[in-house]
């Protein structure tokens, strides 16, 4: 292994609000148990002026596994943000974006530390021997913890109110972190944006999947079917009542069920889902998260991640699908997302951009296939649950709070999830915050979505 040399840039800066601030690019080298060096992560640190030791520090990152922070960076919490002027109507491919000044910056209120985990972005594996040290949920949980104690210590901020927000699979990395992170760092909040922590849960969730689910399909079929109708809140409610009433006894009772009431089920799952009403009968009222995918707007693919977008096959094309059976979910094919195909790239280059215009970043590629790090990360090694993990870390500290935020037309880490667990799991009401956007699973992503969901991180940090 050849040496490395960390790398470190920082800077002054003016927002066009008149707002200061200082901007540091830097790596932090993980040594291994022989104290050599063996990976990096690297941070995007924004620093604002003006209270002190004490002034709230918010740790931010993205999922995957294996991804770097640009989308939440250039779609969230930059200075400088990738806007998508022609979403979601009328999206090209790829998409065309403008960079423009965030309004919505959070230095006013906090100081914001964006993070890139070991193999992503700019950080580097040193030591490919190394790599189940740091490709698994605990790995990488005692990473974040080792950086974020390290950066509270060089910027004599101990004592700092600090909040974690992680996206997607960043929000198993959020209670995987806040579990090992040191009860003296102040930890004050957890930020879940497209909660995920059922994937490679240990408990099994004693529902049935398609009843827990049938809100989020209810809310893509209105946006499809049934705008003219009803509001998107009536539907949704409409369809979850069904769900738990109806379609829950349905499923119960099988054979049991007479038949005029299994067609009634049948004529109301059918319209909540846009699912054709045979391949529900032939299926006993049953559906796979792929036959909607396929199935609610027939000839179309709805998009998983953000299912307003449908993917129109070729002629003979087929729709292809991967099992990431060591997490348990399903991996959909990426070129046949309407969304990720269409936007996929664009934080990627837009952080570029920025960071070519405004910064000085290293001379080094940047790592960009997330895939390969996801399809070798080991969660079945975890030895907590990731669904229970809340509930024991809200009773070891008292004064931590955490706010849920999903997107409506989010399949991958859907809204009504959220809703069944905070039923399922014993977390106390009072510190608890649950969002549901009109949006994907990248919640930000769309007309006036940074504005609302940014007014929501402020309100939380406030309380």
């Amino acid at each position: 292994m050849s040496e490395f040399s960390p790398y470190r840039w920082e800077a002054e800066k003016i927002a066009p609000s008149g707002l200061r601030y200082r901007v540091r690019l830097a790596d932090h080298v993980l040594a291994g148990p022989d104290g050599m060096a063996e990976a990096t992560m690297f941070s995007w640190s924004y620093l604002g002026q003006g209270g002190g030791s004490r002034r709230p520090v918010v740790f931010a990152y993205n999922g995957g596994p294996g991804a770097a922070s640009a989308w939440l960076h250039m779609g969230l919490l930059g200075p400088v943000l990738a806007q998508l002027p022609e979403y979601p109507d009328g999206l090209s491919h790829p998409a065309r974006f403008e960079l423009t000044p965030n309004p919505d910056l959070l230095l006013d209120q906090c100081d914001t530390v964006l993070i890139d985990p070991v193999g992503t972005g700019w950080a580097r594996l040193l030591d490919e021997s190394t790599a189940k040290r740091h490709y698994s949920t605990a790995g990488d949980a005692r990473d974040f913890s080792d950086f974020i104690c390290a950066w509270l210590a060089e910027n004599g901020r101990q004592h700092a109110p600090v909040y974690l927000l992680g996206e997607s699979y960043g929000t198993i990395r959020n209670v995987a972190l806040a579990d090992v992170l040191p009860e003296t760092v102040d930890l004050r909040g957890i930020i879940h944006v497209g909660t995920s922590l059922n994937v490679g849960a240990r408990t099994t969730l004693l529902v049935e999947p398609n009843v827990r689910r049938l809100g989020a399909n209810a809310a893509v079929c209105w946006y499809h079917h049934h705008q003219n109708e009803c509001s998107r809140e009536d539907f949704v409610a409409q369809a979850m009542d069904f769900a738990y009433g109806d379609y829950a006894r349905a499923l119960l009772l099988g054979n049991r069920l007479n038949e005029a009431e299994r067609e009634s089920v049948l004529d109301r799952l059918s319209r909540f889902t846009g699912m054709d009403h045979d391949f529900l009968d032939k299926h006993d009222l049953r559906f796979g998260e792929v036959d909607f995918l396929l199935g609610c707007c027939p000839g179309a693919v709805v998009s998983t991640y953000d299912a307003r977008l449908l993917y129109r096959p070729r002629q003979n094309e087929r729709y292809s699908e991967n099992s990431m059976e060591s997490a348990g979910i399903i991996e959909p094919d990426m070129a046949q997302d309407a969304f990720m195909a269409a936007v996929g790239p664009v934080y990627d280059r837009a952080l570029a951009m920025y960071a070519a215009d405004e910064l000085c970043p290293p001379q080094r590629e940047a790592a960009a296939d997330m895939l390969s790090i996801a399809r070798r990360w080991d969660y079945r090694g975890y030895e907590k649950d990731t669904l229970t993990l809340p509930v024991e870390l809200m009773q070891r500290r008292p004064a931590l709070r955490m706010m849920f935020v999903n997107g409506y037309y989010d399949l991958q880490s859907t809204f009504d999830f959220v809703t069944y667990y905070l039923s399922r799991f014993d977390l106390p009401s009072d510190r608890i915050r649950q969002t549901v956007l009109p949006s994907g699973h990248a919640s930000y992503v769309g007309t006036g979505m940074v504005e609302a969901l940014t007014k929501e991180i402020r309100q939380f940090i406030r309380e």
